[in-house]
Formats: C-alpha cells, sequence, structure tokens
C-alpha cells in the first residue's frame, strides 16, 4: 500500500516531525461494510472494513432518492 510522508507542524512546539499519510482506495471492492452507525437526510454512514490497510473505516454513502431528501435536482 501508498503512503506519503509530510512534515507537520505540532502547535506549540513548532517541533517538525514526519507524518504518515495514508492513502485509501476508492471502489467498494476495497471494503466490507459493516452496521450502520448513523444515517442524516441524503446519507447513511456505516463502519467498514478497509481491506488493503486491514483498518475499520467510517464510509458514508450518499442517497438522493429518498423520500424525506429536499434537494432540489434541477
Amino acid at each position: 500500500m501508498e503512503k506519503k510522508k509530510s512534515k507537520k507542524n505540532q502547535k506549540g512546539g513548532g517541533v517538525d516531525e514526519q507524518v504518515e499519510k495514508k492513502i485509501y482506495l476508492t471502489g467498494d471492492e476495497h471494503y466490507e461494510l459493516y452496521e450502520e452507525v448513523g444515517h442524516g437526510v441524503s446519507a447513511s454512514v456505516h463502519r467498514a472494513l478497509c481491506k488493503p490497510l486491514n483498518e475499520i473505516v467510517a464510509i458514508k454513502i450518499l442517497d438522493f432518492e429518498r423520500e424525506n431528501c429536499d434537494l432540489d435536482y434541477s
């Protein structure tokens, strides 16, 4: 898995340190969805496993066809 390294300033100390920035892949084949942990007007949030990183993440799934969605599609 490809990772980028970048320098990040810490607040207060001004000390530079190396921080690994993870690259998350797009595409449903890279994730295994678990239970829904939240929802709103036009989206739901699920706990999921990012298979390439073997890490638990949150996935937001947008649903623009919900009947209570008040977004204007014109």
